[in-house]
C-alpha cells in the first residue's frame, strides 16, 4: 500500500511535466490550490471547500478546491490560486511550500462556462484555521489514503444532467466530490500509477 509522504509526492511533481497549452489559449482562466497537510489521526488531507448556493454560479453548491478566477492585477497563475485561497477561506499560502503544478483542465462543458483551470500543489507544515467567506458554504479535509483508493469511486447522478448519466465521484462525511475536481484529483493519482475510473462522454452538463 501507498505511504503518503510529502517527499515522494514532491519528487513525483518535479518529475512531472504539465500539459498547460489550455491556459495559454484560453479566453478565460482560473487556478485551484491543492493544499496538503497532516491530520493526526489520517495522515496527509487535501483541504475542499463547498461552494455557496448562487443563481448565477454554474458551480452553486458543488464541493471544489480553493481557487478562482485569474485577475489582470495577478502576476501569475500561480498567485491567482494563492490571492483566491486567501480571500475564500482565509488560508495564506506565501509560506507554504508550493510542489508542483498540474496538467490544465477545462471546467465546464458548457460553451457558455468553459475556461482553463490550472491546479497548483502546496503543502503546509501545520493544519492551518480555516475562515470560509460567504462564497464557501463549508470546508473539510479529505485524506489522500481514501481518495487513493479506486474502490471508493462511487456513481453521482447531476440533477440538471437531462439524462440522468452516472458519473465517478468520492464521497466522504457526506460531501460527494465529482467533475472537474475529480478530473483533477484523477490526474494526480495517475502520477502514482493509480487509475480512476474516468468519466462519460458528455457534453451538455457542468
Amino acid at each position: 500500500m501507498l505511504e503518503w509522504r510529502i517527499p515522494p509526492i514532491e519528487d513525483a511533481l518535479l518529475a512531472h511535466v504539465p500539459d498547460t497549452e489550455p491556459s495559454k489559449n484560453a479566453n478565460r482562466n482560473a487556478s485551484v490550490a491543492m493544499i496538503l497537510a497532516d491530520q493526526a489521526e489520517h495522515g496527509l488531507c487535501a483541504l475542499f471547500i463547498k461552494r455557496a448556493e448562487h443563481p448565477r454560479d454554474p458551480w452553486s453548491g458543488q464541493m471544489a478546491m480553493p481557487g478562482g478566477r485569474y485577475e489582470p492585477f495577478d502576476n501569475t497563475l500561480e498567485q491567482a490560486a494563492i490571492r483566491e485561497t486567501q480571500e475564500e477561506v482565509g488560508v495564506d499560502l506565501t509560506g507554504a511550500s508550493q510542489l508542483g503544478r498540474l496538467s490544465d483542465i477545462y471546467g465546464g462543458r458548457l460553451k457558455s462556462h468553459r475556461l482553463a483551470v490550472s491546479p497548483f500543489v502546496f503543502h503546509m507544515d501545520h493544519v492551518p484555521e480555516v475562515t470560509p467567506n460567504e462564497e464557501v458554504a463549508d470546508t473539510v479535509w479529505v485524506p489522500l489514503s481514501f481518495m487513493g483508493k479506486p474502490g471508493n469511486v462511487g456513481p453521482y447522478i447531476f440533477e440538471r444532467d437531462p439524462s440522468g448519466r452516472e458519473f465517478p465521484s468520492f464521497t466522504y462525511e457526506g460531501y460527494t466530490i465529482w467533475g472537474l475536481t475529480y478530473r483533477i484529483l484523477s490526474s494526480f493519482y495517475e502520477l502514482f500509477g493509480i487509475n480512476h475510473p474516468g468519466e462519460v462522454e458528455v457534453t451538455d452538463v457542468e
